[in-house]
């Protein structure tokens, strides 16, 4: 084992050596822009590709499996989830996570005096534990991916709604992130999570609050000043007066109340709405899912978030041209992207940025550590600026470069890294399966090794000869791990 001197030297020459390479990065062209042009990538690069942007990233060996499967293959089982076998990690979630199997009534139960907060913050945690340990060991990987998505562009925060954003989760995008979209967008705005994040529940006659009309437009559907004005907003909002939430026969759920329902009669984008009911919000909201502007604005987003984040127009129309003709079925609109020749083209090859959380999960699936405990772990993802459930603006968090390429905030990925594995990380063991093969390889030959295998395929010079600096396989995993390159996805 190094001594903690030279792990305290290690550490001071590679943050400088990383914070320098990150500053250029920001600067320069993209990440992952060195490679442009028309062609297709290799069978093994498009296995690498699919890997880091369908799945957390690559287990160790995945690669080569899916390169022998085929990746088309590989992509059409994630497309269907339910044929592949992921109980042990439903196994542990239940017994480690188990308010995620109550139903929102039990939930609800929870929030009265004496016990609440206890209650709250181990909610609050299970969730959190919940996304972490799916992402990392799920065997359904693509599902995690795309419910990732999803639980941003449907943003709620945990720490406004902590009793309901666990069934949210489970009843809402884990459920429909594979059906069709007006379902799903129906799904969310009957939810009490959605209704009391943004405020609907407490919208009436009497006083309306335009929080949730305005988003269901500008986040969920249209887009930010598509085809919508202030009116719009307005009426929007008359007509979803009276969709609230609360106890009712003994249960806690989404009701209409029509006492607080102002049933005036709107025009909305343009047709006249009677608005007499909670059939003219339900009718509402379809409409506003199937409309061409919302295809356009939801396939722009997946397209920047599985290929590019300047997806070409040609790419975006050709997907919002399926997402209309399929009326919303999600699954015919990811393969329509995946299996595009866009996507294996190699100017999209590992041209976007991880966030934290991609950043964090693909870290340790990459060197296959077990975790015990996810706390710390979630602590650390928070401190990387991304903590799980808790983004404030309704945007959700950003997948684009730019939100993540903050050299300071980067630091604390090279510390988790470093942390990792040198075995100080609290409730994770740091990757020995993976470290001990590059123990007992030839001191000269460790650096290649760790390239090849955290970075396949890769060449960067600079990071090459950074790595020449000692033959230690903790410090070289170290570096790679926190190194620019490995922040490439």
């Amino acid at each position: 084992m190094p001594s903690e001197c030279m792990w305290r030297c290690a550490r001071q020459r590679c943050r400088y050596l990383l914070m320098l390479c990150l500053c250029v990065a920001a600067i320069a062209t993209p990440l992952g822009a060195a490679e442009r042009s028309s062609r297709s990538l290799t069978r093994g690069q498009s296995a690498q590709h699919v890997l880091t942007r369908l799945a957390f990233g690559p287990r160790p060996g995945q690669i080569t499996e899916v390169d022998r499967l085929g990746w088309q293959k590989w992509v059409e089982r994630q497309l269907d989830p339910t044929t592949i076998d992921d109980e042990a990690i439903a196994s542990r979630i239940a017994r480690e996570c188990p308010s995620l199997l109550l139903d929102i009534s039990k939930l609800q139960e929870m929030d009265v005096k004496g016990v609440k907060q206890v209650a709250k913050e181990q909610i609050k945690s299970e969730l959190k534990s919940a996304v972490l340990l799916r992402a990392v060991y799920s065997e359904r990987q693509f599902q995690e991916v795309i419910v990732d998505f999803w639980r941003n562009h449907f943003n709620v925060d945990v720490n406004k709604v902590p009793f309901l954003a666990t069934h949210y989760e489970e009843h809402v995008l884990r459920q429909h992130a594979f059906g069709k979209f007006d379902d799903f967008l129906l799904a969310t705005a009957r939810h009490p999570a959605m209704l009391v994040y943004l405020d609907n529940h407490v919208s009436n006659k009497n006083g309306l609050n335009e929080n949730y009309a305005r988003e269901l437009m500008e986040l969920h559907t249209l887009g930010v000043d598509n085809g919508y004005t202030q009116d719009d907003v307005i009426a929007l909002a008359r007509v979803l007066t009276g969709w609230t939430c609360g106890w009712r026969d003994g249960e806690y759920r989404q009701f209409f109340n029509s006492r607080a329902h102002d049933s005036t009669p709107v025009t909305l984008l343009g047709e006249k709405v009677e608005n007499r009911d909670e059939a003219a919000g339900e009718a509402t909201i379809q409409r506003l899912a199937r409309h061409p502007n919302t295809a356009k604005f939801i396939s722009t987003k997946l397209c920047r978030y599985l290929v590019n984040d300047h997806p070409s127009e040609e790419l975006v129309d050709y997907v919002a041209g399926v997402f209309r003709e399929s009326n919303g079925d999600l699954p015919a609109v990811y393969r329509a992207i995946i299996l595009s020749p866009q996507f294996t083209n190699a100017a999209n090859f590992r041209a976007k940025v991880k966030t934290p959380i991609e950043f964090t999960v693909s870290a340790l699936r990459s060197v296959a550590a077990d975790i015990e405990s996810p706390q710390r772990t979630l602590r650390q993802i928070a401190l990387m600026g991304q903590p799980i459930y808790e983004c404030l603006e309704p945007t959700g968090y950003s997948d684009q470069r730019e939100a993540w390429l903050d050299p300071g905030v980067m630091v604390y990925r090279w510390n988790f890294s470093i942390q990792m594995v040198s075995g100080r990380l609290e409730g994770v063991s740091g990757g020995e399966h993976f470290v001990q093969p590059v123990l007992d390889s030839p001191a000269n030959q460790r650096a290649r090794m760790v390239m090849k295998l955290l970075l396949p395929g890769v060449r960067d010079r600079k990071l090459e000869e950074a790595l020449l600096f000692t033959n230690d396989p903790r410090i070289l995993t170290a570096y790679v791990l926190g190194s620019p390159a490995f922040q490439q996805q």
